[in-house]
């Protein structure tokens, strides 16, 4: 009897109209995960009848000939772009921005899903009931002039500023610089539309009134300098931005910070700041803004794929270690429970834990803060076994989008 295969298909967006009785019959069993379906009532019939698995978050019956296009990253719709003769279903697995004066355009489509954000004009809004949008939707003033979604005014920017415009950033407007000239763009009619408003106080009277009053408005000591990362506290940026910061990011006080943090008179730091052990009461004394704290080691491994974590790499860490959105870390055989006492400050964000013992493990649960999941290091081995061993008797497919 011939042993048949398994067939496994793994994707964003699965078209199995055109799946056909010989193709499911050469398998014994067909399993299909996917975000999303297209089928229409023949191919689901064919699919009840050979018992095949779906796992979806949505189900599009398209019938006739709509014809399915997809398109894996950022898209729009404007004026005037050529369109096919025949009826298309649109899935972007991005983010759509849709043009002002696109409502014909959008006419032709039979549908759109989009797996991401949705940008288009307010009067739009009406025409998005055809649209599915499993993300954000986001609306900007008719007329406006779009900026970029983070927005740094520079003191030239009133010379290109038109009569009676409306600028519109998404996000924030940093205007930080003491020769942006408020009062000129004034004298244009000139307004701003954004969700936040950085301002030094000296500008704050000749600014506010440009903007409208949905905007959360932060003000910012003069000479306060706008950083648009994460970073890292030292010399070299304070050098750079001077002593009065605003971090729109997460900044690290490690243990080579303390000539740069004498030189901080202002600090604002709109995401996590991250303090070493010794540092932290020095930090705690001092008058700054941000949304979390967190105390971490004196040598910080991030966003690894896997971090490799030795006796020796610990026992050399004098002020700890600390372990932060790492995909997997794995404990080698000679860390002890007490020196993972001694050593790991903090674990935190990470998918998964491979411990080689379970005193290891007990000692890494205690600490740790979303972490996804703990293994022993042999489970982890018969679990890839048990992979590679499945994958003689399935056929896997796996793609962002996937037609039969």
């Amino acid at each position: 009897m011939e042993n048949k295969k398994n067939l496994k298909v793994n994707c964003a967006v699965c078209d199995v109209r055109n799946i056909t009785e010989d193709l499911l019959s050469t398998y014994a069993q067909v399993d299909i995960n996917s975000a999303t379906i297209i089928t229409n009532p023949a191919a689901q019939a064919l699919l009840g009848r050979y018992g095949v698995k779906i796992n979806a978050a949505s189900t599009l019956n398209l019938e006739g000939d709509v014809r399915f296009a997809s398109v894996n990253g950022c898209s729009r719709i404007f004026p005037g772009q050529t369109m096919p003769e025949e009826k298309v279903f649109l899935v972007v697995n991005g983010a759509l921005d849709i043009e002002p004066g696109s409502e014909d355009i959008l006419k032709n489509y039979a549908g759109i899903m989009v797996n991401g954000a949705l940008t288009c004009p307010e009067s739009m809004t009406g025409l998005l009931s055809s649209i599915t949008v499993n993300g954000a939707t986001k609306t900007y003033p008719d007329g406006s002039i779009r900026l970029k979604k983070i927005t740094v005014l520079d003191r030239f920017f009133h010379l290109r500023t038109k009569e009676d415009a409306l600028y519109y950033a998404a996000k924030q407007i940093v205007a930080l610089d003491l020769g942006i000239g408020f009062a000129k763009m004034a004298e244009k009619r000139a307004r701003f539309s954004t969700g936040k408003l950085l301002v030094s106080e000296a500008l704050v009277e000749a600014a506010v009134p440009l903007f409208d009053e949905t905007a959360d408005i932060v003000v910012l000591p003069d000479g306060c300098a706008y950083v648009d990362d994460d970073a890292v506290l030292d010399e070299d940026l304070v050098k750079r931005y001077g002593g009065k910061l605003y971090i729109d990011g997460s900044l690290s006080i490690t243990p080579d910070s303390a000539s740069a943090l004498d030189q901080v008179s202002y600090l604002r730091v709109n995401g996590d700041l991250l303090v070493c052990r010794s540092m932290k009461d020095r930090v705690m004394e001092m008058d700054m803004a941000y949304d979390r704290l967190r105390v971490v080691g004196g040598l910080l491994i991030s966003g690894r794929v896997r971090a490799e974590i030795t006796a020796s790499l610990l026992a050399d860490a004098e002020e700890g270690v600390s372990l932060m959105d790492c995909a997997n870390v794995a404990f080698a055989g000679d860390v002890t429970p007490e020196l993972l006492k001694e050593k790991l400050v903090s674990l935190s964000d990470c998918a998964a834990v491979i411990c080689a013992d379970k005193e290891q493990k007990s000692v890494a649960e205690a600490l740790a803060e979303d972490v996804a999941s703990f293994v022993l290091a042999g489970e982890k081995e018969e679990e890839d076994e048990d992979e590679e061993d499945g994958d003689d008797d399935t056929v896997k497919i796996n793609a962002a989008t996937y037609a039969f």
